[in-house]
């Protein structure tokens, strides 16, 4: 059974498709051929149900092309990975999007569940896509449908709106507060520089060469002024 998984940074329309890898065996031809029997492989297929249609799946080779970006091919494979990753490793494939169980505060009734089921219509993002002959195929629930599909939307855009907002806040907070306690921090060093300088301002000559003596092992040479004593207490 196909369900969904909640996912935010896809195109809507992406949702209107739910790809299912398999495989299946084939004739190779080229290899009957060389061996003048049927030769049997296995081939990987993505099968692409899409959102609306009742009996039209298109299938194609896993590793076919889809399209070409920027010069690099993108494989039927790449472009669905997650399910394809699924798949591989023997897990459940999942569709995307939110599930229509999501929709039920809005509305939605079990037979209305079961008809998008019946439509392979999987999330709230695939409801919400439906346009034309896709959306006519819902009949009389369709425009109740997509109301719904719409106000969840809606909401729940607004509650991402909102979280970005308070991301930001945060952010900008903890920059404040960084910056704070750098100030805090460099005012401190200042005050710190002040009181020694004072403290030296405060010693005579003599005093001024035991402290560098006794900070750096050596008594200041010759005869200093009494400029550069003040320097090299506060450089000690």
């Amino acid at each position: 059974m196909d369900v969904a998984i909640s996912r935010v940074d896809r195109p809507m329309t992406d949702y209107a498709v739910t790809p299912h890898f398999r495989y299946d065996t084939v004739e190779d031809i080229e290899a009957s051929r060389r061996e003048k029997r049927p030769v049997m492989k296995t081939i990987e297929l993505c099968e692409m149900r899409i959102a609306g249609e009742k009996n039209y799946i298109p299938t194609v080779p896993a590793d076919s092309i889809w399209q070409v970006h920027n010069g690099q091919p993108i494989t039927y494979a790449e472009r669905f990975a997650e399910q394809y990753r699924n798949f591989k490793l023997g897990n459940s494939q999942t569709g995307e999007g939110t599930p229509l169980q999501e929709l039920v505060p809005y509305g939605i009734t079990q037979a209305q569940l079961s008809l998008c089921r019946a439509l392979k219509i999987y999330s709230i993002e695939a409801v919400n896509s439906l346009e034309g002959i896709h959306l006519k195929a819902l009949g009389v629930a369709a425009n109740e449908l997509k109301r719904m599909a719409g106000a969840w939307i809606a909401d729940h855009s607004s509650v991402r709106s909102e979280r970005s907002e308070l991301e930001e806040l945060r952010a900008l907070v903890e920059k404040l507060q960084s910056e704070k306690t750098t100030a805090v921090h460099v005012a401190e060093e200042a005050i710190e520089d002040k009181i020694e300088a004072s403290a030296f301002a405060a010693m005579d000559d003599r005093q001024l060469k035991t402290y560098i003596k006794e900070r750096t092992g050596q008594t200041p040479m010759g005869n200093p002024s009494r400029e550069t004593l003040l320097r090299m207490a506060e450089e000690a």
